[in-house]
């Protein structure tokens, strides 16, 4: 078993210690050992210790305060603030080198050649080669992405120290062929909060109590999830750098920890590889980690395992990423992710590692030196750290030349793959706002694309002036086809026949998942366009008078919603359509937003409408049938731990002007709910983390404890006096569960994974368009499924809706999805009335990491329930 060692406690080592534990990780090889470069602040003269010492874990700031003293000692360094945090600190980058490569006029000719080859455009093939030739490799190295994951940041100092110092032969070649982009950490943030958290506690009871809150503001463990979407301020701070800058042809992401009881995993990867990827990027992958794992072997460092846990399918990490774009993504798990030591008990390791049933005490052809066992400490995972850090970087200077120009052989290849093969995204589609959202996400991923500047046509089909045009013939093609298309999962079962989990999602279309309509199309066409460096706004549209009755805002765009906030804020009267609203514009749809004409309504309209890029229109006359809107008073439920689908609702609240306030477990208990809310959001989460929290003991006490059977009362007596209950995706087994006579269930719950699975997956959806829950939405919805419940009305049921439905068949928009038949025809959207109040059962993960915009409105008109009158 894995033995926690306490700060201050003495630990007895058996006689027969050495017997089994395998060879000392003493550090990497000598890189540094010949006389270093003088005047150098060591990582303890600025920490105030050795990096890795246990109970000992610096912050960002500490680590910040050794880059900069680093920088300003040596001409071998240079130290940049890429942006700001989400929390506002300054994310520095260090560029490694030698003083040669690092003068200002030598280094953009070596950023303009990496960026040439990189988009392959106007080269011959011989000119490509002389410049691989002139060019230095450029690779990227980056630490501590996930905060809890403490050994990559903590080994970022001593590595930049020994790459800066270091006089052997292989640093001299390292900093001569290549340009190092050291990154000492992804989430600075994080970074110090979970830091100063263990240093509050080192030496109590609390010493190993995981950090209780997001570690990331927004998406805690999935800031590793946003690299294809770029919401963070992280996520595009780094971007600019691997995909507007520096393009280097190789990326270097660490984590922890391996598959236990492995020392460290390094490719290759396991299958199923994406087949967007190309060949030689999966070669390239794997050589790289051959060449770490030799490195290790040769240092005694035993325990690497390859080919274990993690694929070269998902698009949407650090790591992955990059191999879209023609660059070798590797990813490392090391060990122990603690500055407290511990004793691996070999008696106590599992038989076979999760996949393929390979052993952990036997060598075989992806583990030939098995891990043993014994006392482990943080500084043995920063030594394996270190030294694949090394093996990466000597792989980058000794085939310079061959990374270069591989990087430009996929790129025009990529080009001429992509023939006459376009996307064309209208401009006169209803949300042309999210559209234009959509081709910026694109575009931070450097995605070439076009606008048209005159209406044209392809085939028998017109488009107007303004539509977008995404072609396939670009050098980063494999990025493009992978995210407008769908993804086809392979069928994959371990030998009991339960389905062989991808590492994260299935299926992630970009349009799909954003509602934005799009044709592909095989053709030649003829069509003005310029180059878009960034989607603008779409052009705004007043009424040329003022209307008779009110400013009308179209449901059909999500930004209406901004809008409406912001004018109910003002003090305007707004009130929604219950029908089909006749406009200047035309007929507009059930939803629709009146703004009602008043002193000073058309300078507020006006400003966010110019804003928010909306097509306002005008009605003449107050319809029928209307509901009042006010600005609701909304709680979200925050549980103590951190939950990421939390932190991305908050994250959507925000971007979209929804106030909000946070409700803790302890609020919940105390009851009283009506008095200061209208509407409750339950983020997906299972019932039982609900009810009982954190376990007693794990944390301090104010951190544990869930909400209680007494708090789940409360929730009930909130509906049951008016409130409006909404919750998302497994979050609706709480009503299910625990309300009495809760006329709903859900026909996944219990379920086998043999039976009924979706990793992760786009599927199709039909909305009734005449509810207040689907105002807005077209009847064909894409939405986004993780083994999401489907929901059944109970027989003599009266007081239920389900304004969103499965279809009888064809599930399945992307990914991949076991037990179709299950959910085929059920409801993946419920609306239930409960004494005086209602339960808002949003079945899909409605606003999936902050990339499902075409399934916002579900949210935000759930939320507008609770101020409407």
């Amino acid at each position: 078993m894995k033995r926690k060692i306490q700060a201050g406690l003495a630990v007895p080592i058996v006689a027969a210690l050495t017997a089994v534990v395998g060879p000392a990780a003493s550090g990497a090889l000598s890189t540094a050992a010949d006389p270093p470069e003088t005047g150098l602040p060591t990582p303890a003269s600025v920490l105030g210790f050795a990096p890795c010492t246990d109970y000992k874990l610096a912050n960002y700031e500490q680590i910040t305060d050794y880059f900069t003293a680093l920088d300003k000692s040596s001409d071998r360094m240079q130290l940049m603030s890429i942006g700001k945090t989400s929390e506002g600190r300054d994310q520095v980058l260090g560029i490694v080198s030698s003083p040669e490569n690092l003068e200002p006029k030598n280094l953009k000719k070596y950023q303009d050649i990496a960026e040439r080859l990189a988009h392959s455009r106007g080269l011959t093939d011989a000119q490509a080669k002389e410049l691989a030739q002139e060019g230095k490799s450029v690779a990227w190295v980056d630490f501590g992405i996930h905060s809890t994951e403490v050994a990559p940041t903590q080994t970022a100092p001593q590595f930049a120290y020994d790459l800066v110092r270091g006089e052997s032969a292989e640093a001299k070649s390292i900093r001569d062929n290549v340009i190092t982009l050291f990154n000492p950490n992804v989430n600075p943030d994080g970074t110090t909060h979970v830091s100063d958290w263990y240093m509050k506690y080192v030496g109590t009871e609390y010493q190993d109590s995981d950090y209780p809150e997001l570690y990331q503001k927004y998406a805690g463990h999935d800031d590793n999830r946003d690299w294809f979407m770029f919401n963070l301020p992280e996520t595009k701070n780094q971007g600019n750098i691997l995909w507007h800058t520096w393009y280097p042809q190789l990326v270097y992401n660490t984590h922890q920890t391996a598959a236990y009881p492995a020392r460290i995993f390094v490719p290759p990867f396991k299958d199923p590889s994406n087949p967007n990827i190309q060949p030689e990027v999966i070669r390239g992958i794997n050589a790289v980690g051959d060449a770490m794992t030799q490195r290790l072997d040769r240092e005694g460092k035993v325990g690497a395992v390859s080919r274990q846990q993690y694929d070269q399918w998902w698009n949407g990490g650090l790591r992955s990423v990059p191999a879209f774009h023609n660059q070798i993504g590797i990813l490392t798990e090391t060990a122990h992710a603690s500055a407290t030591p511990t004793f691996e008990d070999p008696a106590d390791f599992p038989k076979t590692f999760p996949y393929q049933g390979v052993s952990t005490s036997e060598p075989s052809a992806f583990y030939p030196s098995p891990y043993k066992g014994g006392e482990w400490h943080l500084k043995d995972s920063c030594s394996y750290i270190e030294s694949t850090g090394w093996a990466y970087l000597h792989t980058a200077a000794t085939d310079r030349e061959g990374w270069l120009y591989g990087v430009y052989r996929m790129g025009k290849q990529a080009i001429q793959a992509g023939g006459d093969v376009s996307y064309i995204i209208p401009a006169d589609q209803a949300d042309f706002a999210t559209a234009a959202k959509m081709i910026n996400v694109l575009r931070w991923g450097d995605v070439e694309v076009q606008q048209a500047t005159a209406a044209f046509t392809v085939g028998d089909k017109s488009y107007p002036k303004g539509s977008y045009i995404i072609r396939e013939a670009q050098p980063f093609r494999p990025y493009v086809v992978d995210l407008m298309n769908p993804q086809v999962y392979p069928d994959r079962r371990n030998p009991d026949g339960s389905p062989e989990r991808p590492y994260d999602m299935a299926g992630w279309t970009l349009p799909y998942q954003m509602g934005v309509q799009f044709d592909k199309v095989d053709a030649k066409f003829k069509v003005a366009t310029t180059q878009v460096e960034w989607a603008k706004v779409p052009n705004y549209r007043m009424p040329s008078t003022t209307p008779g009755y009110a400013y009308a805002l179209d449901p059909r765009v999500n930004d209406s919603f901004t809008a409406a906030m912001q004018l109910v804020k003002a003090g305007d009267k707004v009130t929604r359509t219950k029908d089909a609203v006749t406009t200047d514009q035309g007929s507009w749809p059930a939803g629709t937003f009146l703004v009602a004409a008043g002193q000073g309504t058309k300078a507020r309209v006006t400003a966010q409408a110019r804003s928010l890029g909306l097509q306002v229109a005008s009605v003449a006359t107050e319809p029928e049938n209307t509901l009042a809107l006010s600005q609701p008073r909304i709680g979200l439920y925050h549980g103590w731990g951190g939950n990421s689908d939390e932190g991305w609702t908050r994250y959507v609240l925000e971007q979209f002007k929804f106030p909000y306030g946070q409700i803790h477990d302890a609020d919940v208990r105390a009851g009283a709910l009506n008095d200061k809310y209208d509407v409750i959001v339950l983020p997906d989460a299972s019932y039982n983390s609900m009810l009982n929290g954190e376990r007693a003991g794990s944390l301090p006490p104010e951190y544990t404890g869930g909400m209680t059977a007494a708090g789940i009362a409360n929730l009930k007596e909130f509906v049951n006096n008016g409130g409006t209950l909404v919750t998302v995706n497994d979050a609706a087994q709480l009503p299910i569960r625990a309300f009495d006579n809760f006329p709903v269930t859900d026909v996944t719950e219990g379920v086998p994974s043999t039976d009924y699975y979706s990793p992760g997956s786009v599927v199709a959806t039909n909305a009734n368009a005449n509810t207040r829950l689907t105002w807005g939405l077209p009847e064909k919805l894409d939405a986004y499924s993780s083994t999401s419940p489907a929901f059944v009305v109970k027989e003599g049921a009266t007081s239920v809706t389900t304004p969103v439905n499965y279809p009888t068949s064809n599930v399945l928009r992307s990914g991949w999805l076991l037990g179709e038949n299950l959910v085929a025809g059920k409801a993946a959207v419920a609306d239930v009335g409960y004494g005086d109040g209602e339960v808002l059962l949003l079945g899909t993960s409605v606003q999936h990491r902050a990339q499902a915009h075409g399934t916002y409105k579900l949210l935000f008109n759930a939320l507008l329930v609770g101020g409407e009158s």
